[in-house]
């Protein structure tokens, strides 16, 4: 274990280096600064700590309104930003890691340190899970002092967000470590990922929602869209539950406002236009055309699903390690 921790620490420094992390970090940064500089005053509310400014009815400071604006806008960046882009920032350089190690260079000075190759590819996956959860914790972190400084809620379930974001990049990074190991080239095993990540996140969604009775009769359309979910189900059964664990993430949060978001967003103007309206379907059009809620019982099988997967996959490229020539 002793290898498997060295190697975990140098992957974390040596990615830690590159300016992909920084840049990683900065706009986190970026996003952290923009949602506190919304603010609500007894006059209205303001953007960029006040630089734009606009006068209000409802939206004022105290007002339900208020708490509804910047919960909506902490749970989309913790939806788009926190578990979206950055693991995606986080795989762009992960998805080097493997290939550079199995250069004829590194690979000699590597393996012939560890007792297996198997040390060798777990201390690499460990470390990129360690890469991808400091950029994650730190927009956690601003986001959570960001709440509590603006309307004096701690809310301690936003760091939940941390083990849902983890556990759906741990089985990309899977997914690339083995292309790592099969192609040795970066940009295949990245562009093979996300296509994988896109393919997994379209069939689950139509797994998820009750197909629609076809026109040639009732009783024909129900057999044939039963049996069609039945395959869609059956096909995205083995493979990463992100659908679930992004139904679990939302609920997990326990952002629960005093008003819709939509209902605010639809709310707002530019001068007499009203320009919230496209907006708020835009916003919440997934939410208003999604499936049942995530159940307990769901949510923990889609845990021990997606983490079978990511077990799975690193045996089958530990196996090909172990048999290719070095």
């Amino acid at each position: 274990m002793r290898a498997v921790f060295a190697i975990a620490s140098d992957t974390l420094t040596l990615l830690c280096r590159r300016r992909l992390f920084w840049l990683n970090i900065w706009l986190s940064l970026g996003v952290i600064l923009l949602v506190a500089s919304i603010s609500c005053s007894p006059e209205g509310w303001s953007v960029g700590f006040g630089l734009q400014s606009w006068s209000s009815g409802y939206l004022r400071r105290g007002s339900p309104w208020e708490t509804t604006l910047f919960f909506g806008v902490i749970r989309r960046a913790v939806q788009w930003w926190v578990s979206g882009a950055v693991p995606l920032l986080a795989l762009f350089s992960m998805a080097s890691v493997v290939p550079k190690t199995l250069k004829s260079g590194q690979a000699a000075l590597l393996f012939t340190k560890s007792r297996s190759r198997s040390e060798v590819l777990m201390g690499r996956f460990a470390g990129g899970l360690l890469f991808a959860a400091i950029p994650t914790l730190v927009c956690l972190i601003g986001l959570f002092l960001t709440l509590g400084w603006r309307l004096g809620v701690w809310e301690w379930h936003l760091f939940l967000a941390l083990p849902f974001t983890l556990l759906v990049f741990a089985a990309l990074a899977a997914t690339t470590v083995m292309l790592g190991v099969l192609t040795k080239s970066a940009s295949a095993s990245l562009v093979v990922t996300l296509i994988f990540a896109a393919s997994v996140i379209a069939l689950q969604d139509a797994a998820s929602r009750p197909g629609e009775i076809e026109d040639e009769g009732e009783f024909k359309g129900m057999v044939r869209a039963s049996a069609g979910s039945v395959a869609l189900q059956a096909l995205a059964w083995p493979l990463p539950r992100t659908h679930d664990l992004m139904e679990g993430l939302d609920r997990s949060l326990n952002l629960h406002s005093p008003r819709l978001f939509r209902d605010l967003i639809r709310r707002w103007r530019v001068g007499k236009y009203q320009v919230g309206a496209a907006a708020a379907d835009a916003i919440d059009a997934n939410e208003e055309t999604s499936s049942e809620p995530v159940t307990p019982l769901q949510l923990g099988e889609a845990v021990m699903v997606t983490s079978g997967f990511c077990g799975i996959t690193l045996v089958m490229a530990a196996m090909m390690l172990n048999r290719r020539d070095l």
